[in-house]
Order: structure tokens, then sequence, then C-alpha cells
């Protein structure tokens, strides 16, 4: 079986810690890293190397946007999935 390295990205430490209990069921995801903001979460994909990445939207210093924009261009192996618990739309929008 192959195992699909996560990290997971939001700057609530209980959101992080709750993806990380739901995660921990699957036998095949192993979550290795994760990051409270989109500047440590640019730092860890390129010392890591996740498959996926679990990015929230909003979070102080860099958000997930300007962060997800980062990592696609420095690790373009790794898939992104934006989560988000408010609708902001007008961010997915964005060019």
């Amino acid at each position: 079986m192959t195992q699909i390295n996560v990290l997971v990205v939001d700057d609530i430490t209980n959101t992080r810690e709750d993806v990380k209990r739901l995660l921990y069921f699957e036998e095949d995801i192993t979550v290795i890293g994760e990051a409270g903001d989109g500047e440590e979460a640019v730092a860890l994909a390129n010392s890591l190397k996740p498959d996926v990445i679990l990015m929230d939207i909003n979070m102080p210093n860099m958000d997930g946007i300007q962060a997800t924009e980062i990592i696609t261009n420095q690790c373009p192996q790794a898939a992104i999935i934006i989560v988000s618990i408010q609708g902001e739309n007008e961010y997915l929008r964005r060019k």
C-alpha cells in the first residue's frame, strides 16, 4: 500500500489537531508535518515534499492563497486542497 504524506496548514492549533485525529484512522495517510501560517507552510513543503497539503485560507503573515501560489511553483508534485469553514468565494476567483 502506497503511503500518502500530508502537510496540515491552519493557524488554529485545535483545527490542526482535529484534522490529524481524523486522518490517523486512514491506513494509507501519514501526517508528516503541520504549519501555523503560510510562511511556515512554504518552508515545510520545500523540506518535507508532501504528496498533499491541506491549506487553510485565512492565516496571519501569509494567507493560504499566497502560500499556495508559491508552493505550486516550488513543489509542483504536491496536490493542494484549500480547506476553509468560511464562504470565501472571492478568494477562489482570484487569478
